[in-house]
């Protein structure tokens, strides 16, 4: 995805907001590959954070993050 302004394709804090903010589901696959990659990491970690900042306006697919990162974390069988 490219970010309106950002020069760079790493999920940094700024790039993963837009992703939850403007992305569209071929923008999520990326990040939710390097979440399943790594569902402890840094990516995933600060993928969960943006999700659950408090007192700001909910960003358009946090919900669909928040359950990527449970899942992704669930213990398999």
């Amino acid at each position: 995805m490219k970010h309106r302004h950002l020069v760079h394709e790493e999920f940094t804090p700024a790039a993963i907001e837009d992703i939850l903010d403007r992305g569209k589901m071929p923008d999520w696959e990326p990040l939710i590959a390097a979440i399943e990659a790594d569902p402890y990491g840094k990516i995933a970690q600060t993928t969960l954070e943006i999700c659950e900042r408090p007192g700001e306006q909910p960003l358009y697919a946090a919900p669909v993050f928040r359950r990527v990162i449970a899942a992704a974390r669930k213990p398999k069988p």
